[in-house]
């Protein structure tokens, strides 16, 4: 059985994580026999290196599968309810136990180079060896916590500097509210509707994955999902999203009656065209687009109000994703968009691979 795409991600990212922590200890084994034990044999460097190498590993995969499996998603996520001077008072003592472990015990278990290892474990070897484990595990994390605030992908884009020129890209937006969410923040209260809010997006964000959408923003009680031309084209994607979400909600439909009184149900619209992709901002950057696409699609959203339908592509997402076979819609002609002068031809759809969409 596959794992879920979300898991799927995470044990990637844990990989990659871990082969770069195997790398900076290996570089790290070397350098300190060089500098700080004076040159040796190459059977020396190679016995340092690989102590380094394997204690990097321990560490930068013991952290990460802490950071990224048991905080995220695993049975320690609901320390993350702590306020967070517990939570990163708790990280140090248990992140540099295992540092400390890593850099102090691990080496003398290790069953080659014995006599290497040991000529470099003197107290101000290993009281360098240990602030610097430490120092590179705090980038990390902080590295790992930012990234999860902004978003992988947009952290990498700002990290390398993608947009950091302004650039045109044509991309799909699907706009995705939460039918009377109002109505239901009204009835549950300001808290309680948080964490309706909060379990609704929890929930979507699997298809979303599994879609290889981007989480653009969260809008109050909407999410908005992104797609370059080229990755949304593939399979539907967008719409195969946006189905899949609804199924993701059904599917815990009587964990949402049974804590909030309600099922939640969504609506949505599915718009294409060029935007402007670029970085503002001063003390907090970000990446936003900017573009009469986004504008459009989120009049569309509001439009299946008025239309009476759930879900509406425009004909330019139609034509981008090539027009699916297994789609039924309903031609609503040119719509009047609040905002816009010119109208714009969308459709209803009906059905997605056999699947209502009422």
């Amino acid at each position: 059985m596959s794992l879920p795409a979300l898991q799927r991600e995470r044990l990637k990212l844990l990989a990659r994580i871990a082969v770069v922590g195997a790398a900076i200890g290996a570089i790290y084994g070397v350098v300190l026999v060089v500098t700080l034990a004076g040159p040796g044999g190459e059977l020396r460097r190679l016995s340092i290196a690989l102590s380094g190498a394997i204690s990097g590993l321990l560490i930068s995969g013991s952290i990460g599968a802490i950071e990224m499996l048991l905080l995220r998603a695993g049975p320690l996520r609901r320390l993350n309810a702590l306020p967070f001077l517990a939570v990163a008072l708790g990280k140090c003592v248990v992140y540099g136990a295992i540092v400390i472990v890593a850099v102090t015990v691990v080496p003398d278990l290790l069953p080659f180079g014995a006599s290497a290892i040991t000529s470099t474990r003197t107290p101000r070897t290993l009281a360098i060896t240990v602030a610097f484990s430490l120092a590179v595990t705090f980038v990390f994390v902080t590295v790992l916590q930012a990234a999860t605030l902004l978003g992988r992908r947009a952290f990498r884009d700002l990290v390398f500097g993608r947009y950091r020129r302004p650039r045109a890209e044509r991309r799909f937006f699907l706009f995705v509210d939460v039918v009377g969410s109002s109505a239901i923040a009204e009835r549950l209260g300001p808290l309680d509707a948080h964490r309706f809010l909060s379990a609704v997006f929890s929930a979507v964000a699997e298809p979303v994955a599994e879609a290889r959408g981007e989480i653009y923003q969260y809008v109050g009680d909407e999410i908005v999902v992104t797609w370059t031309e080229t990755e949304g084209a593939i399979h539907a994607r967008p719409l195969r999203c946006l189905f899949a979400m609804r199924a993701a909600l059904g599917a815990r439909a009587d964990r949402f009656r049974a804590r909030f009184g309600v099922e939640p149900e969504l609506r949505a619209a599915l718009h294409f065209g060029e935007v402007i992709a670029g970085e503002v901002g001063d003390q907090r950057r970000a990446i936003v687009f900017h573009g009469d696409v986004m504008n459009t699609a989120a009049r569309l959203e509001q439009a299946t109000r008025e239309v009476g339908l759930r879900f509406i592509v425009s004909q330019a997402a139609l034509e981008a994703l090539g027009e699916p076979p297994a789609l039924e819609l309903t031609d609503l002609g040119p719509l009047a968009l609040r905002g816009r002068a010119e109208p714009v031809h969308a459709y209803g759809i009906r059905s997605f691979e056999g699947v209502a969409a009422e």
